[in-house]
Parts: C-alpha cells; sequence; structure tokens
C-alpha cells in the first residue's frame, strides 16, 4: 500500500500502530496494544485496498514509484538526515532532498538500531524520542546485502573514517631480501633431495 513504505509509515504514525507489515501476497498485518485504533487502521486499510486505486494488492498493474533523481550519496561523508520513520528495527532518514515540487522524492536511507549509538539501544522510538530532535549526523556506509542505504550515527559518534570501496588500496607484497630466498629455496632443496 504505496510507494516506499511511506504510506505504511503513515498508517502507523495516524493510528498510533506498533507495527503494520505487508506480505509478498498482499497480506496486511496490523499490531497495536490499542484495540480501538487497530480496528480504525483496519478499517482504514480495507478501504484503501478495495477496489478503485492501485487494483487492490491482487494482481492488478503496480504504478511506477518515482525515484530519486539527485546526485548520489557518497560513503563515509557525514549527512544530516531528516527522520521520516521510527521502527523497532531503527530509523529512516532522507539524507538528501528530492525535489522542491515534491515530484521525486528524496535520497532515504535505513539506520539500523545496532548503528544509533554507542550503546546498546533496546527501544529504538523511546531512544529517538528522548534525543528531541527531528534530524540525525549520519554517515553513509554504503548499501547492504539487498541494495539499501545503510546509515549510521554510531560512526559519527566514534569519528570512524570509511573508505569508498573503489578508492581502497592493496598493499604491494611484502618483499623478502634475496638472501633470505636463497636459504629458503637451498632448504627446500634438501628436503626434497632426501
Amino acid at each position: 500500500i504505496g510507494p516506499g513504505g511511506k504510506q505504511i509509515r503513515q498508517i502507523i504514525e495516524d493510528f498510533e500502530l506498533e507495527a503494520c507489515d505487508v506480505t509478498d501476497d498482499g497480506m496486511v498485518q496490523i499490531c497495536s496494544f490499542n484495540t480501538t485504533r487497530a480496528n480504525e487502521a483496519k478499517d482504514f486499510v480495507k478501504a484503501l485496498t478495495s477496489g478503485g486505486g492501485g487494483g487492490g494488492g491482487r494482481g492488478g498493474r503496480r504504478e511506477e514509484r518515482p525515484k530519486y533523481v539527485g546526485p548520489p550519496a557518497e560513503e563515509g561523508k557525514i549527512y544530516k538526515g531528516k527522520i521520516t520513520g521510527i521502527h523497532d528495527f531503527g530509523v529512516f532518514l532522507e539524507i538528501l532532498p528530492g525535489a522542491e515540487d515534491g515530484s521525486t522524492p528524496g535520497l532515504e536511507g535505513l539506520c539500523h538500531i545496532s548503528e544509533l549509538d554507542k550503546q546498546r539501544i533496546r527501544n529504538c522510538g523511546g531512544f529517538v524520542k528522548s534525543l528531541g530532535v527531528e534530524e540525525l549526523d549520519v554517515m553513509y556506509i554504503g548499501l547492504n546485502n539487498k541494495g539499501k542505504i545503510s546509515l549510521s550515527r554510531k560512526a559519527v559518534m566514534e569519528g570512524r573514517k570509511i573508505t569508498p570501496k573503489a578508492e581502497e588500496k592493496t598493499e604491494p607484497p611484502a618483499t623478502m631480501p634475496e638472501g633470505e630466498m636463497d636459504a629458503i629455496a637451498a632448504a627446500i632443496e634438501d628436503v626434497m633431495g632426501s
């Protein structure tokens, strides 16, 4: 329901849900401690997915999602990310803005809960609320195994340096003095000859 999870994040926020997940087969799972709000969310999702719109999740043609068209993020660079979503597993942040007219989205990435702070965090939402900010300084640390943008606040706090893979330098192989090589070769010949 909606491009890039934006709609799901909005539903979670509007109905004060703990989680809202959509499975690959289109089933929507809603989780909330408040039964009234969960039922309101259920009714909203039913209205949203029934008929008329994007095919109702049952084989209808999916509208192509607008893509970010700005400059790419630079690995190892620190960005001031605007918080766009808070979940149990981490925080989504927009690190580069989209078009001013809203025609294309900004560049968004995930700061996993393990990369939010030097200390272990048990409650991501509570931690972010306690900071009392709408933006976080995060470092772009590369793409995860699914090709999604990974961000780290912990790397900024630790002053970590990330070397982009394209710039990684390999050390030349160590050279051995010729006398040592001759001694090793002679030892090998003695062993082989025996």
